[in-house]
């Protein structure tokens, strides 16, 4: 349709991360599980030491933040969820139909949701603005 304001890459790197949302989020939400420590008491009957529930604690710690890949994984979600929470519930149907379903083309979401193909160009491409500057690739 019209030429995106988005420079190709950046484009094509928030469409993938925008695809994969769902699935990032899943990752998130294991890989946490996997980190953290359990929050059910130990109850055998071997005494554990001040020392040992500290060192647990801090090893989970530099888990967490030399994990870059999940630091990542969680800044692209967080940026998503920031704009998704401020789109209209149509404009969140498009990109379940165009991005997360991939049951329509973008012509086919603007049928089934009664918009001009302009309108949806165009509000895609105002999604995938928001989102690459919610990431800091583009200025605000």
């Amino acid at each position: 349709m019209g030429k995106s304001s988005l420079p190709p890459k950046i484009r094509g790197i928030v469409e993938y991360q925008l695809e994969h949302y769902h699935e990032s989020r899943r990752q998130l939400r294991e890989a946490e599980k996997d980190i953290l420590p359990s929050n059910t008491p130990n109850y055998s009957l071997e005494p554990v030491s001040h020392s040992e529930a500290s060192r647990a604690t801090e090893n989970t710690a530099i888990k967490i933040m030399q994990d870059r890949y999940l630091a990542a994984v969680e800044r692209n979600v967080n940026a998503i969820d920031y704009v998704l929470s401020k789109l209209k519930d149509e404009d969140k149907r498009l990109i379940d139909l165009v991005y997360w379903k991939g049951t329509h083309t973008k012509d086919g979401a603007a049928m089934a949701l009664h918009m001009s193909r302009r309108t949806v160009y165009r509000r895609v491409d105002m999604i995938l603005h928001a989102i690459a500057s919610e990431l800091g690739y583009i200025p605000e």
